[in-house]
């Protein structure tokens, strides 16, 4: 028997499991789990398919389970939100152990992991969980009852939707959108009162990274911030984490418009949907622009738009080389493996970049 017949036999004696599990959601008696314990960028974009699960079957209980840091981005958009530190480096096990306990008493119907690493999709199959739906792609997979075509040439966010092809049809343009609290709205309107900034006339520069072969240089960066604030007077803030602080510092002309680890994701998101436009590297800031739709230039560098990270809106613009050598990495590197300096990033300008926002200014 061939691999095809024994994948299409697996699939038609799950069907009655399916559709028991569909009638039991649409009642509103059944329970969804969504494993998404990847990078914060990871997290928005899913929020497409919690949008859609929420929309298909509202009543049924949605559970998403992410790292500490990206719980906030998630507001409004799940009934429970569990957190699992996969980085801390003492009792990372033990945490993990609890984790599968937690879901597995929590019975639930099904599990939607799109999320590809073997982690996510043990997680899913030790916590028995009857339907497991990921994608073919990824060690994950191993563990997956139904396993579904990993599209390349889709936007992540478009890509997600197809888990639920399985259970629902559903009408969602894939968009990520993010749920900004009044709180988290006031905090950044009274920033932007004390820095002196008005609403559509600031730019926001997001210069960091947890990768290096995303990050352009702060030299670069320093020098948009010039030419915006001299050429065409519009003032920039920069925004990024914690660990920001120091590259952010360097952006800016004003050390107050370094709020770099002064928000939160929803505070810096609110702070974006106010500015003129954003640019920032292929990473978390991009995703939170397209979620409440500012313009945006994204500077691309080891990875590539192909790769289904880059938003299919209008209001964003990419920026990048045709580099005989890239894209190297789906993700992102903390090395070049080809000249030990990223000529990828280096080939780019900061004409180049102005260039694309011209029409902007």
């Amino acid at each position: 028997m061939t691999g095809s017949t024994l994948k299409k036999v697996r699939v038609e004696n799950l069907q009655p499991l399916l559709d028991d599990i569909r009638d039991k959601l649409t009642s509103g008696q059944g329970k969804i789990l969504v494993i998404q314990t990847a990078f914060l960028g990871d997290v928005i974009l899913v929020t497409p398919l919690l949008r859609s699960i929420k929309s298909v079957f509202p009543d049924a209980e949605l559970t998403v389970v992410v790292i500490p840091e990206c719980a906030d981005v998630l507001d409004g958009m799940a009934d429970v939100i569990i957190l699992f530190d996969k980085r801390e480096k003492t009792g990372r096990t033990d945490c993990w152990h609890d984790l599968i306990d937690r879901l597995r008493k929590e019975k639930y119907d099904v599990a939607f992991v799109p999320h590809r690493s073997f982690r996510s999709g043990l997680t899913a199959y030790k916590a028995g969980i009857p339907c497991r739906i990921g994608f073919k792609r990824g060690w994950a997979s191993l563990f997956h009852t139904h396993r579904i075509a990993y599209q390349f040439n889709l936007y992540e966010g478009i890509r997600n939707l197809a888990l639920l092809d399985v259970l629902s049809s559903h009408d969602d343009n894939g968009i990520p959108e993010l749920n900004i609290t009044s709180h988290e709205s006031n905090i950044a309107t009274d920033l932007l009162a004390e820095l002196g900034l008005k609403e559509g006339e600031f730019v926001v520069l997001a210069p960091g990274s947890v990768w290096t072969s995303k990050r352009w240089s702060v030299d670069n960066f320093r020098q948009i911030s010039r030419i915006l604030e001299r050429e065409f007077s519009l003032p920039v803030l920069a925004i990024g984490g914690s660990g920001d602080k120091q590259v952010c510092s360097a952006v800016v002309s004003i050390p107050e418009r370094n709020t770099a680890g002064m928000l939160s994701l929803l505070g810096s998101t609110a702070v974006i949907a106010r500015a003129r436009f954003i640019i920032s590297g292929d990473s978390a800031p991009a995703h939170l622009a397209t979620a409440v739709g500012t313009r945006q230039v994204i500077i691309f560098g080891s990875t590539s738009p192909r790769f289904g990270f880059a938003p299919p809106v209008p209001t964003a613009r990419i920026v990048e080389t045709s580099l005989w050598c890239r894209p190297c990495s789906n993700h992102g590197r903390n090395f070049c493996p080809r000249f030990g300096s990223y000529r990828c990033l280096s080939a780019i300008t900061p004409e180049m970049v102005i260039n694309e926002v011209h029409d902007w200014l």
